[in-house]
């Protein structure tokens, strides 16, 4: 018999009037960018944010050429945008009239949507200015034309930029429009060609030791017939097996081996899952392309590890490959099979009988993402939704742009509005050092906060290191960053910093009000790059759960094996990309106990919470900060060893911190939905 999935759409609280209740509402709305600024009735407005930063004058190059072809996408605003934002901040705010008294999706397009004349508005606009409408929604019109054409229709010259050795167009200027549409034009993106790839935010054992060493993992067969891909000795829990072997590290020895990836049930112990399993509550999972093995390998990993498979509706999965594009600069479905198959297994893991829908974007662009996000919110299909990949804002490359942070600060506000929560991982490289490896690897320009975990409309999941014991008790918590040292044989070398979990004080977002009072205004002014702000900022991470891939998750997927064959194997595997999909189960856990009720936009609520004995406080001196584990070659000596709690210019300090944000939840805190 299918889940029972529509439960929880039948006990949102509506109302039908929203209009009323938002006169009444305080509280501000938050985004990445001021879209469009205010034009008197006979002057066009400006759409701020629409010429890029790396469109300089010493990098131009020229104008386009008048006949070169050119796409573009008007993200349309709602027929009243004040009211929404006003909305989505009260129905998220505990203590306000109309918490939690969401909206239906087609309740919310009848109060907020972009009305049928807005949208017949700026076509006609489009088109008198000789551009050819090719697709429209309630969401955003693309239109086609030529460069002259498109100059015309937003007021821009568009120029030819050199950026790091490559081509690019641009607006020399911000674009504007006729006052007549200004209030419903949200954005315009796509004027500029420079492609902006969002990455995964995991990372494997295997290929760090691959990475550093150039050692290959090794495959042995588990006791319950599964190969185990990885290093061995390792441990099956904190402690377990220890190195003897190996010279003493900063005055101990015998350290023990790193984990070799936690199973389902030992999370659920660690997190205190007990009692429930989040059914009748649907968590989406937002990723690039699609598996066509995760099913399977999904229902293997549960087999193998005592926990229920998939029932027939349980799983859900929604993509398109016959459109799918840009597989060569994404890495393709291969590219992304491993974030799916953490993904699904993860939140199986901590709700067993949630109904997982999976959506996979044509390409890992923005548009597309973007797409698969509108969906759900138009749809209405999730309570909770988990995303596990982002980028910098400042690259190397070219920075993202601000108007397509600003759809996506759109897409999340109607979220809070339907009470659909959204989770972001954090990243996996601390604050994005440009001069470490993984800053490197991620073009980071400056060090900075990822997008979109930076939006102040997600909960952004940062990363911690757990030690589960023998008994499923958590022993310690501390911050995820990771340093590396070889073994020299007598001695040990240092290799340095390898990676962390994100965080950090966000240069294009103001604070937020659920942040207020309880981050500290030195936090919230100081930028990673060390320049202060005259104005408070937002913060992140919020919450954090377990992502070091030391003491990661053990994760089954089918894949080519050491000995050079295809089948399936299971290998310990972390970052950030496993804490979202981590505490997206837990949330599902958290709605079956309030009997449904949706937590919807979460962050106003966990920061209530905050110094409670919900939350873990995890600090630079957290027992796991002087912790050593040794990770062995495939010949049994040790090859190297991590240590915890290197969080380098983010700082785990007392009270909310930009390493782990409020803390990391206890076993209480599940049952803290009593106050929600």
């Amino acid at each position: 018999m299918a889940p029972d999935i529509s439960r929880s759409r039948a006990r949102r609280r509506r109302v039908g009037a929203a209009s009323l209740a938002v006169a009444a509402l305080t509280g501000s709305f938050v985004t990445a960018t001021v879209a469009t600024a205010s034009a008197s009735a006979a002057s066009p407005a400006t759409v701020a944010g629409t010429a890029p930063v790396w469109a300089t004058a010493s990098a131009d190059r020229g104008q386009v050429a008048a006949g070169t072809s050119v796409t573009s996408t008007v993200y349309l605003a709602g027929k009243d945008q004040s009211a929404m934002e006003a909305y989505a901040t009260a129905v998220a705010t505990p203590g306000s009239s109309i918490y939690h008294k969401y909206l239906s999706a087609a309740e919310y397009q009848s109060e907020f949507g972009t009305t049928t004349a807005q949208v017949k508005a700026v076509e006609s606009w489009l088109r008198s200015s000789g551009l050819h409408v090719v697709s429209a929604n309630s969401h955003e019109v693309e239109v086609s034309g030529t460069a002259a054409q498109t100059e015309n229709a937003y007021s821009v010259s568009l120029h030819n930029y050199s950026v790091k050795g490559k081509t690019y167009r641009a607006p020399s200027s911000n674009a504007k429009v006729p006052a007549s549409v200004a209030s419903d034009v949200l954005t315009i993106a796509d004027l500029d060609n420079m492609p902006t790839l969002m990455t995964t935010n995991n990372v494997s054992t295997a290929s760090a030791e691959a990475e550093l060493t150039g050692d290959k993992p090794t495959m042995t067969k588990s006791s319950d017939g599964a190969y185990y891909i990885g290093q061995t000795p390792c441990s099956s829990y904190y402690g377990q097996v220890k190195d003897t072997t190996a010279p003493a590290e900063n005055g101990t020895k015998d350290n023990p081996y790193v984990i070799c990836g936690y199973v389902p049930s030992q999370l659920r112990s660690a997190y205190g899952v007990a009692g429930v399993n989040g059914r009748g509550v649907t968590i989406a999972i937002v990723d690039a392309y699609g598996s066509s093995d995760i099913l399977a390998d999904a229902n293997e990993y549960a087999k193998n590890h005592g926990d229920p498979a998939f029932k027939s509706g349980q799983f859900l999965d929604t993509e398109t490959p016959a459109d799918w594009t840009n597989e060569a600069a994404c890495g393709g479905a291969a590219g992304w099979s491993p974030e799916e198959h953490i993904d699904v297994e993860s939140a199986h893991a901590m709700a067993t009988g949630a109904t997982i829908h999976y959506y996979g974007a044509n390409s890992c662009e923005d548009a597309d993402l973007l797409a698969s996000l509108q969906q759900i919110a138009d749809t209405q299909s999730a309570d909770i939704v988990t995303d596990s990949w982002g980028e910098v804002i400042y690259s190397t490359t070219g920075n993202e742009s601000t108007a397509e942070m600003a759809a996506y600060d759109q897409v999340f506000a109607q979220d809070a509005i339907e009470g659909i929560e959204i989770n972001f991982s954090a990243g996996d490289c601390g604050a994005e050092i440009p001069t470490t490896g993984c800053g490197t690897n991620d073009t980071s320009s400056e060090p900075q906060t990822d997008w979109p975990a930076s939006s102040a409309w997600v909960t952004t999941v940062g990363g911690t290191s757990l030690a589960i014991g023998k008994h499923g008790n958590t022993e310690w918590n501390t911050a995820w960053g990771t340093d590396i040292f070889l073994d020299e044989g007598t001695s040990w070398s240092e290799y340095g910093w390898y990676f962390g979990g994100g965080g950090g004080t966000s240069a294009t977002v103001s604070q937020p009000w659920y942040q207020r009072g309880i981050v500290s205004k030195k936090l919230a002014t100081t930028l990673p790059t060390g320049v202060t702000t005259s104005e408070k900022m937002r913060v992140e991470p919020d919450i954090s759960l377990d992502a070091d891939p030391y003491t990661g998750f053990l994760v089954g997927q089918t894949q080519t094996l050491p000995d050079g064959s295809t089948g399936y194997g299971e290998s310990a595997w972390g970052g950030t990309s496993l804490a979202s999909p981590l505490f997206a189960g837990l949330q599902a856990d958290v709605m079956e106990l309030q009997h449904y009720q949706p937590v919807g936009f979460a962050n106003p609520a966990i920061y209530a919470r905050f110094g409670s004995p919900a939350y873990y406080q995890v600090t630079s001196k957290s027992p796991g900060t002087k912790a050593l584990n040794d990770f062995p070659t495939s010949t049994g000596g040790t090859n190297y060893s991590v240590d915890f709690g290197d969080t380098q210019i983010l700082e785990a300090t007392p009270g909310y911190n930009d390493v782990t944000g409020v803390g990391t939840p206890t076993p209480l805190y599940l049952w803290s939905h009593l106050i929600w």
